[in-house]
């Protein structure tokens, strides 16, 4: 997979946790807490996304928001790329999307968008920005 945007895929517990605060919505004096849907959570006490399932969630999955802005549509690349139920690629091209780092920049000017960490279309997102520590693994080019 084609990381895009000079993404460091995390190695460790603490680079995971580095990207969190770098490509998802945070809250607190240092962003040292995950803002999900049903509350936030410190970023210090999680080693990987999954964790996520240990606090209270609605609908079956913890929701988070991605600190992403798209430019082309999701439904249209999927129409493009023939693709059903995934977006496999959207991720590899810097021309579809762009990543608001600047929390207050993409807060105030973007529309932030709940994804459940096991939605299928964002898993390669997910992957590229936090690897083995999202709860899952790129096998063949293809995210399980």
């Amino acid at each position: 997979m084609k990381n895009t945007y000079n993404i460091t895929t995390p190695t460790t517990v603490e680079g995971f946790r580095k990207n969190l605060k770098k490509y998802f919505v945070c809250i607190g004096e240092n962003n040292e807490e995950l803002y999900t849907q049903m509350g936030s959570h410190k970023i210090s006490e999680l080693n990987s996304l999954p964790d996520l399932y240990n606090y209270p969630i609605e609908d079956g999955s913890p929701k988070i928001s991605i600190k992403v802005n798209p430019i082309k549509d999701f439904k249209e690349y999927m129409l493009e790329t023939n693709q059903f139920i995934s977006m496999n690629g959207y991720f590899e091209n810097e021309d579809n999307f762009e990543i608001i780092e600047n929390q207050n920049d993409f807060l105030s000017n973007y529309n932030p968008l709940w994804i459940g960490i096991n939605h299928k279309l964002d898993r390669e997102f997910l992957f590229m920005t936090l690897g083995e520590f999202s709860g899952y693994s790129l096998v063949e080019s293809e995210l399980l």
